[in-house]
């Protein structure tokens, strides 16, 4: 890629994203990369919050102490973290807070 062109590319890579509605409340979610479509990005999802989701996972960038914060360093014990749906140091990110789960 000459580099002109990679100045206008975004940092993530993807050019642009469709996004395909559904009567169930369901969408697709189709994330263009500039490299070909080898490193595109498709994925159904249930509802709107994880379109939110995956727009700021493929695109976003972390908010100054996110990453503190999904690691577990929030300041909040992990005995009142954990029920809260909080992640906790050295463990994962709970199911309903975005994560993996255990």
């Amino acid at each position: 890629m000459a580099e002109h062109e990679k100045k206008n590319v975004a940092h993530h890579g993807f050019t642009h994203t469709h996004i395909e509605h559904f009567a169930d409340g369901s969408h697709h979610v189709h994330h263009v990369h500039h490299e070909g479509p080898h490193k595109d990005v498709h994925h159904a999802v249930t509802h709107l919050d994880h379109v939110h989701d995956s727009l700021q996972d493929h695109l976003g960038m972390e908010n100054p102490g996110e990453a503190e914060a999904n690691a577990g360093i929030h300041g909040v014990p992990p005995e009142h973290a954990e029920p809260a749906g909080l992640p906790v140091p050295g463990g994962t990110m709970p199911p309903a807070a975005g994560g993996a789960g255990e």
